[in-house]
């Protein structure tokens, strides 16, 4: 009988994700046997998600699912209330700020908008570098990230083509005789010149130097990635922006209730000039790594270049025709909705809610408002005197129908928010949070900028191989505890650890848009990392800025508040 023996490359490593689901429960087990209290089993369902999370050895969705499972088996909580905080306000937001982003993809209106701005601003390729960003940075504000690089990318790729293609029909130009002319009365006139000294003439074969000199391994890096660096930064830029802000918003109304100050309104005063100075810097960034310093004061770029790219993407747009009724109706209403997100309760002002004495109507309501009115409204109106000249009225499809929802929303990500609030809130009924808040009280020996730097540091470094929305449900949480420990503004340890899990630019798989980029743009792992570390290092700096001098001036960090006081029940 042969002998049964385990191999590596054969029997391990193709079955890693089996391996990973079946031992991490084995071997954190010794857990909750030895300290058989209700700390230590949430605390091992807790390294159980997390584990599964972190590795993806179930999908994460999938994952998300396992709190109605666990806790109620490990006597933590009970089904009723570990399944109601998979619907939440905060899923509600969610699931508004997902559907309106899916009316938008349908409707095509973020192609042309993105088309107008590249053409607009792309009068070289810095600026058309800039242009890239800055619509799909403004998109990912609204929009799902990886939906908005995915629409960017192919746009870069005609560029690219556009840019290499002049180049090489450029160096077999045949020279002309008027050219030939030109150049012997010029050879003529050098002879009769004075000689120049060495210096005199660097300078000037530098000036003559061709612009033709750029290739193709030098165009793509910049041109895609600074279309990934924008999506992960327009994240930051607003509550519904990415998974952690969301995260952010719901674990903080769980713990404080809704006096906390964090609102639609406030968070866009942090995290948009966050988002835009990061932005910034990835931007500067890119030229300077990829293309040269003197790329920032002056293009050389060939103008006859750009030209052939602007024709190209003007043919892009003259493609889509005129502005449409569906277009124009949803851009109404996301203009509509983001005015109500903001002045719902915007802090220096009174918002319109104040209307509603008898009931706190939350985000998640305004964001419903819109979506039924994007299911009420026909995308084509063709009835009663709105139908064409020669139609007959026939009746139109809505702005959104429910098999776009049930087709394009990431359902996955509501399932996760819901997660996530299902392990805080386990770990707060079980006390596991205090416990570690206390243990971590040994850092209050730190200055709270340290502190922060340690975090921002290790935030970034986690999210680079781990989804950030898991990072922030699992962090979260001890953030909080450990800021009412060390009697701090929680939202002085929550904030830069929100925003740390948006600074995902080293790896291709950290995020959806590093991996879309890397591929259609057939780029090298050296070039997404070089560029990467020092984004990574300066964002943490920006976060460093902005904490303790906008976030004060917003939020009044440097206080210990009194709702955090009425800290997180047992």
């Amino acid at each position: 009988m042969a002998c049964c023996r385990l191999t590596l490359r054969d029997d391990i490593l193709p079955f890693w994700r089996s391996w990973v689901v079946v031992l991490v429960p084995l071997l954190l087990c010794p857990l909750p046997l030895i300290s058989n209290t209700k700390e230590a089993w949430c605390g091992y369902g807790v390294l159980i998600i997390a584990s599964y999370w972190m590795t993806e050895a179930l999908p994460v969705a999938a994952t998300a699912l396992l709190p109605t499972v666990l806790f109620p088996l490990f006597g933590v909580l009970d089904t009723s209330t570990a399944s109601q905080q998979y619907m939440t306000s905060t899923n509600l937001l969610s699931m508004a700020g997902l559907m309106v982003a899916v009316a938008v993809e349908k409707s095509n209106f973020h192609t042309r908008a993105a088309l107008r701005v590249v053409l607009t601003v792309g009068s070289s390729v810095k600026w058309l570098m800039m242009g890239f960003m800055g619509i799909t940075m403004f998109f990912s504000m609204w929009m799902s990230n990886t939906a908005t690089t995915a629409m960017v990318a192919p746009m870069v790729e005609a560029v690219v083509e556009n840019l290499t293609e002049k180049m090489d029909d450029s160096e077999d130009e045949p020279v002309t005789e008027k050219e030939e002319t030109r150049q012997s009365e010029r050879d003529a006139e050098t002879l009769n010149m004075e000689p120049a000294g060495f210096d005199e003439i660097s300078t000037e074969l530098t000036e003559k130097k061709p612009a033709t000199t750029m290739t193709v391994e030098q165009l793509r890096p910049p041109l895609f990635l600074c279309v990934a660096y924008a999506a992960n930064c327009g994240g930051m830029g607003t509550l519904t922006g990415t998974t952690p802000n969301l995260v952010l918003r719901g674990i903080v109304e769980q713990y404080y209730g809704t006096e906390t100050g964090l609102s639609f309104a406030s968070y866009m005063l942090l995290g948009v000039p966050t988002m835009l100075l990061c932005t910034l810097i990835g931007w500067i960034l890119l030229i300077v790594i990829f293309l040269g310093p003197r790329y920032l004061l002056k293009d050389p770029t060939d103008p006859a270049r750009i030209a052939a790219v602007r024709r190209s993407l003007q043919d892009r747009y003259d493609a889509l025709g005129p502005i449409k009724f569906h277009e124009s109706a949803v851009f109404t209403l996301l203009c509509l909705l983001v005015a109500l997100w903001f002045f719902r309760e915007p802090q220096f002002m009174p918002g319109w809610n104040v209307l509603f004495t008898e009931t706190n109507i939350d985000d998640g309501t305004a964001g419903m408002l819109i979506v039924a009115l994007m299911f009420m409204i026909p995308a084509r109106p063709r009835f009663w005197c709105l139908k064409e000249e020669g139609h007959k009225a026939e009746p139109s499809e809505a702005l959104l129908t429910w098999h776009d929802v049930q087709t394009r929303l990431s359902w996955g990500i509501v399932l996760l928010l819901g997660g996530g609030f299902a392990v805080a809130e386990a770990t707060t009924e079980s006390g596991l949070c205090t416990w570690l808040g206390e243990q971590l009280t040994a850092l209050d020996v730190l200055p709270n900028p340290v502190i922060i730097l340690l975090i921002a540091i290790f935030i970034t470094m986690l999210t680079e191989v781990c989804s950030n929305g898991a990072i922030a449900s699992v962090m979260l949480p001890v953030m909080a505890q450990l800021a009412v420990s060390l009697r701090v503004n929680p939202l002085y340890l929550m904030l830069p650890t929100t925003l740390s899990c948006s600074f995902a630019f080293m790896l291709p798989v950290a995020t959806p848009p590093n991996a879309i980029v890397f591929g259609a743009g057939n780029l090298k792992s050296k070039d997404m990392l070089r560029a990467g570390i020092v984004m990574n290092l300066l964002c943490v700096s920006v976060t460093m800025l902005v904490i303790p001098t906008l976030g004060n001036a917003v939020f009044d960090l440097d206080t210990f508040p009194d709702w955090a006081n009425t800290t997180i029940p047992i």
